[in-house]
């Protein structure tokens, strides 16, 4: 569930159901009452009025909802002002390249890491990280990465929401320091089984975190040039900060 109570209000509802969408494919009006705790007369209430917006669209299958067209235009509008109009997707093409590996640009968004672009190297690779797709902000390189420069009242937030029971949520927060200092997290089979991953947090001019760098390839591969992927993934990183600064 989004929430662990009914949503207090029309926009907070409208809110609830929009971040439902955005993780699942399609719902419908009983899935979303399930995850947002709104009741189901007033679900069909807000999808009615989000429908007209553009916001959510019918499937071809009745009863179903899912992303409306309007959100194309969203997620262009995004890409052009947030991701550089191109120029984080080129950048990680090219620590592909440099690795041949897959590379990826992810942010944290509610109590999830979500990917925003990937470049995939030379060498496929099998994982659960692609553009749109999210994973619990939780374990794993990209998560930590972005658990580590985050305030310790959201990261409780997040281990509440993900019902993280109090040793793993003190196994959790006792690297978090270590992974801040050291400017990276790597781990091992955390999300996908075999897959190794390293996560360079991308900080803009002010220190503040604006998403992770992430290079991920099969264990064995990972842990024999781990130290040239890291190097190369921070690279990529600081180049991904600089585009947000001013240009002269």
């Amino acid at each position: 569930m989004i929430t662990g109570k009914t949503a207090p209000g029309p926009a907070h509802r409208t809110g609830a159901i929009l971040a439902v969408l955005a993780e699942q494919a399609s719902v419908t009006a009983q899935d979303l009452s399930r995850r947002t705790g709104i009741p189901v007369s007033a679900v069909y209430r807000h999808l009615g009025d989000l429908t007209q917006l553009g916001l959510v669209s019918p499937t071809r299958t009745r009863g179903r909802y899912c992303a409306g067209s309007l959100a194309v235009q969203m997620a262009v509008n995004y890409r052009r002002e947030m991701l550089g109009g191109g120029e984080v997707k080129r950048r990680l093409a090219r620590l592909a390249s440099d690795t041949e590996e897959l590379a990826a640009f992810l942010i944290p968004s509610g109590q999830h890491v979500l990917c925003v672009e990937a470049a995939e190297g030379s060498r496929v690779i099998k994982c659960s990280f692609s553009p749109g797709l999210s994973q619990p902000l939780t374990f794993g390189a990209s998560a930590q990465a972005i658990l580590a420069h985050l305030p310790d009242a959201r990261v409780a937030e997040v281990c509440a929401a993900h019902r993280i029971g109090p040793a793993q949520a003190e196994a959790l927060t006792a690297d978090l320091p270590r992974i801040r200092d050291r400017g990276y997290a790597m781990s091992t089979g955390a999300v996908d089984e075999g897959v190794w991953g390293v996560s360079v947090p991308v900080l803009n001019r002010q220190g503040q975190l604006t998403g992770t760098v992430s290079t991920m390839a099969p264990e064995f591969r990972g842990r024999r040039n781990h130290q040239a992927l890291l190097t190369l993934t921070h690279a990529a990183a600081q180049d991904i900060g600089r585009l947000e600064e001013p240009q002269p």
